[in-house]
């Protein structure tokens, strides 16, 4: 019970960040695009914490300071937890997202509008002689 009160800062900032984040890119984007950046971002942010808390629980341990050692210890599972849960979110939003971030087709017309046809055969059949019609600076 005493660990968990010394990881419930590390908790509550990762909570924090989460609905940071996710707020302002659903709101800003789609809640598609602000789940996948979430899901970069906690990766990120657990692969480097993880990272930082393993050197900090090695430098521990060669020093003999048990109190820093459970310390760390404890926020590293955390972190480690945290990766190994985003890798696994990040695997069911591919699955149920397969085409999500990838590129988007340029789309081609293939049968234009009645009326941009008829402009081009208008503009093709009289534009030069509607052009010479009404010229400003032609005398007459």
């Amino acid at each position: 019970m005493i660990r968990l009160y010394r990881i419930l800062p590390l908790l509550v900032l990762l909570a924090i960040v989460a609905a940071v984040v996710y707020v302002i890119m659903s709101f800003r984007y789609s809640s598609d695009r602000a789940k996948a950046t979430l899901i970069k971002v906690f990766t990120w942010l657990c692969a480097i914490l993880s990272g930082a808390f393993a050197v900090v629980t090695c430098y521990a341990l060669f020093e003999q300071n048990q109190a820093v050692v459970e310390l760390s210890a404890s926020c590293l599972a955390v972190t480690v937890i945290g990766l190994v849960v985003t890798r696994i979110c990040n695997h069911v939003f591919k699955k149920n997202h397969p085409h999500y971030g990838e590129d988007v087709a340029k789309a081609t017309i293939i049968n234009e509008s009645i009326s941009t046809r008829f402009a081009e055969a208008f503009k093709r059949a009289f534009g030069e002689a509607m052009r010479d019609t009404f010229d400003p600076r032609r005398k007459r």
